[in-house]
Order: structure tokens, then C-alpha cells, then sequence
């Protein structure tokens, strides 16, 4: 049948199926670029965990020596936390160099 003959419903339902069709392509197709695109940082997250470096020294200055033992709790707890999530966590005493991003600053600096 000519394409000019068809009524209106027919037109109709053949543009629904072919936005059926289209539309789960579309999807597994973004998905699958968005997997693709990030398989390269799920890798290396893998092999290299994040470092967060504390300087507790730091931390605990200006904290009056009754709350000391408290606030050290709350710090290894913390970085107990953080390590369950995969986050590499050191004392800056530790460390000999490494980038100002990397350090987790104390709440009293600018």
C-alpha cells in the first residue's frame, strides 16, 4: 500500500514503534558510553587508592589536655571511616612532601 493511502492511526502507530525502538537504544547506548568513559578512573581508583594526609598535631592544638584523649578518638574513628571507604589516610609527621591538595586542613586556617 502507497504511503499517501495509509490513515492516520497507521502513520501513528508505526511512529510509536519506532520511538520504542529508538529510545532503549538511546539509553543502553548513553549507559554504555558512560561506562566506557569511566573505566579508565574506576581502575585507577582501584589500583591507587585517594590519600588524605592529617596533620594532627594540628588538629589538636589550642583543645585543653582533659579533651585531648576525646578528640584523638574522634580522629582514628574518622580515619577508620575513611579507610573502610578506600581513602588512604596519613599523619603529616609522616609524610616528606607531598601536594597542598592532598592535606586536610584543620578548621582554624584561612
Amino acid at each position: 500500500m502507497p504511503p499517501e493511502n495509509r490513515s492516520a492511526p497507521a502513520r501513528m502507530s508505526g511512529g510509536i514503534l519506532l520511538l520504542a525502538a529508538i529510545l532503549p537504544a538511546a539509553l543502553a547506548g548513553g549507559y554504555l558510553g558512560a561506562e566506557f568513559a569511566t573505566r579508565p578512573l574506576h581502575e585507577a581508583i582501584a589500583t591507587r587508592p585517594p590519600v588524605l594526609i592529617v596533620d594532627v598535631a594540628a588538629a589538636l592544638d589550642g583543645i585543653v589536655p582533659e579533651d585531648v584523649g576525646e578528640a584523638i578518638a574522634d580522629l582514628r574513628s574518622t580515619a577508620k571511616r575513611l579507610a573502610d571507604g578506600g581513602v588512604l589516610v596519613l599523619d603529616a609527621q609522616a609524610v616528606l612532601a607531598a601536594p597542598q591538595d592532598a592535606y586536610v586542613l584543620s578548621g582554624t586556617q584561612p
